[in-house]
């Protein structure tokens, strides 16, 4: 992340073999197999809303890594996605005083500082501290857009006993942005011109807020004891603008617009505690684990649409004659989870291991309206009670460098998206097959995989194409629920140091997805959401750190490293994007043990295309032109 300047998650998960970002900005889902990935804050599982504009606490400076899962998470905790979890993990305090910070200049006025804080508090250092704080502003490639970014998170950790931690932690970060959620079309059936812009020139803000708990003790033995309690909040104000329709290409004006103003409050309680350890039977050593996670996600949204008539939507962003209005109507839903789960890796000889384990889920939504009255609480038809998926897998260490895995996941994912009649949709089910091999080479300086599954899913929301400005969401999405769809293909990564100074990684993924049945007959057979994710991504990215390499005197401070993101079509009914590659490069040099400074290049070949191909009225967003962004890092 820090080799290529990387700022927030999106930026970093697009990097990841098998990932992809899909979504406007600052509410993207991460593609992982054709699928949302699961969210985990340091390994408690995240309820997430469909809308989620939500996390603007997604920057980097936050994170001392990001793990990412391909395949069901159950082999892990017992529940998931069926393509995947991506489980954030933020910094913790150090136990010797460390400071370190940043500056950055990029294009677009892109400017950012970065500082962090982090020892102990007491002499003994049973009670540590860390502190980081961000601020960014930039402006945007097309007109008007910009962001204003400003974000403290602060953790305190104390050692009650020497097996026993606490933890406190906390982030408040604020925005002020301009939403853009695409391009219209024009009525030919063309995109305008990269730089154009649609929607409202009044500002759009979110605060975020949040706060976690954690507690973990060592009980002996390899026995381990560990929970967490987070709570989240978000407000949201602002204002979305869509057209009715493709543009005319003659007039340059539609005859009518969607303009609004939308509000929204939400709330995130996540719970997770669990035991694990090992168990001597039979002369092997087996390792159990069990736990129980609930999590809550509580959302009020409230909309004000009006039609301001015939428009011109690329010239004219001064619509605040009509969508400074009062909010006329709100409605509140409450999604809630409660999951028992457990594990059971058992050593049936020394190169053999099975993997066994399950989760018992009850699942409860309800929905009511709030304003411009209260109605009584409506439980939804999604409700479960008592649902089991297992899971099984076997692993086998051929040598001492490959191993073999395979394994069956049952799925069963609530979801939170919601029908044009503000219903939430029923959870989806499934299963998942997968098969692999690692291995480690190079004394365990490189590792290389490859994996093949195959998904079948039923439910899984989808977007709405005939429906807009539902309910309380920011971009006015309305979902529906697809039949049965079934996703498969192959995944191969390598990554490491084969030699001295030249880090490597690389990655290539086919995922075939086609419809098996629909409420839709024409969709039977067809290519599912062409337009969300590629059949084919291949990922590089290689640098020289002549230090490393053993070279003396100046030179040895130069790092150079370049990287290729290609991709395969994508496309809906109305728009097509090709296959196209996007190249990176950077240009680095220590200039001494506590500062180094970066120059990366992005599209350094200024290729233009759509990062997301859409509809007539929205998405059809365009990837970002040539940019650069020059950082200087230091740390004490």
């Amino acid at each position: 992340m820090d080799d290529q300047n990387l700022t927030t998650v999106s930026e970093a998960l697009d990097q990841v073999t098998g990932v992809r970002s899909f979504g406007y900005e600052r509410q993207e889902q991460y593609i992982i197999r054709g699928y949302a990935a699961n969210a985990q804050y340091n390994g408690v599982p995240q309820q997430e809303g469909s809308d989620k504009a939500s996390s603007n606490t997604d920057d980097l400076a936050f994170f001392d890594r990001i793990e990412v899962l391909r395949g069901p998470s159950g082999l892990l905790t017992g529940s998931g996605e069926p393509g995947g979890t991506v489980n954030y993990v933020r910094k913790r305090p150090t136990d010797v005083l460390a400071v370190s910070g940043l500056a950055s200049v990029g294009s677009w006025d892109r400017y950012r500082g970065e500082v962090d804080v982090s020892g102990p508090l007491t002499a003994s250092g049973k009670l540590r501290a860390r502190v980081v704080g961000v601020f960014q502003d930039e402006d945007k490639f097309y007109d008007i857009g910009f962001n204003h970014d400003r974000s403290v998170y602060g953790v305190v950790e104390y050692d009650v006993t020497p097996r026993t931690t606490l933890g406190v932690s906390g982030i408040y970060s604020q925005r002020t942005y301009i939403n853009s959620f695409g391009l219209p079309l024009y009525d030919d059936g063309t995109v305008p011109a990269r730089g154009s812009f649609t929607g409202s020139d009044a500002p759009s803000r979110t605060r975020s807020r949040e706060m976690v708990v954690d507690l973990s003790h060592d009980f002996g033995g390899g026995w381990t004891f560990k929970s967490a309690y987070s709570l989240r909040r978000l407000t949201y104000g602002g204002y979305s603008v869509f057209p009715y329709e493709a543009i005319d290409r003659d007039t340059g004006l539609v005859s009518g617009m969607s303009a609004g103003r939308v509000e929204q409050e939400t709330k995130w309680h996540s719970f997770d505690a669990h035991v694990t350890g090992p168990v001597h039977l039979l002369g092997m050593t087996h390792d159990l684990t069990f736990g129980v996670n609930r999590s809550r996600y509580d959302f009020i949204g409230g909309t004000k649409f009006v039609n301001p008539g015939s428009w011109d939507p690329l010239n004219d962003h001064d619509l605040s004659a009509v969508i400074d209005e009062n909010i006329t109507y709100r409605y509140e839903t409450v999604t809630a989870q409660t999951g028992f789960y457990g594990s059971a890796r058992i050593r049936l000889a020394d190169p053999l291991t099975v993997i066994v384990g399950g989760r018992l889920t009850n699942f409860t939504i309800k929905d009511r309206d709030v304003f411009p009255e209260v109605t009584p609480w409506i439980d939804s038809s999604a409700t479960t009670k008592r649902r089991f998926t297992p899971y099984a897998g076997a692993v086998l260490d051929v040598t001492d460098q490959l191993t073999v895995y395979a394994s069956y996941t049952d799925t069963f994912v609530p979801q939170t998206s919601q029908d044009v009649n503000n219903r939430t949709l029923a959870p989806r089910v499934g299963w998942q097959l997968e098969s692999g091999i690692k291995g480690s080479f190079f004394d365990d300086a490189l590792n290389a995989s490859i994996a093949v599954f195959r998904i079948h899913d039923s439910n899984r929301a989808i977007i709405d194409e005939e429906n807009i400005g539902c309910g309380g969401t920011i971009d006015g999405t309305c979902y529906r629920a697809a039949g049965k769809v079934r996703s498969q293909g192959v995944e191969l990564e390598v990554n490491g140091s084969p030699l001295p100074g030249w880090e490597v990684t690389a990655g290539y993924t086919y995922n075939q997805q086609k419809y098996l049945s629909d409420s839709d007959p024409a969709n039977v057979g067809k290519r599912f959401l062409p337009a969300q994710s590629p059949e084919h991504m291949l990922k590089a990215w290689t640098q020289f750190d002549l230090a490393k390499a053993g070279v003396q005197g100046w030179a040895s401070g130069i790092q150079v490293g370049g990287g290729v993101q290609w991709q395969s079509n994508m496309y809906t009914d109305l728009i097509r994007q090709g296959a196209y590659a996007i190249v990176n490069a950077k240009l680095g040099y220590a200039i001494s043990e506590h500062w180094d400074a970066s120059l990366v290049v992005s599209n350094l070949l200024d290729k233009t295309y759509l990062r997301i191909p859409g509809y007539a009225i929205f998405y059809n967003i365009y990837g970002e032109p040539r940019n650069f962004r020059l950082t200087l890092r230091g740390k004490l």
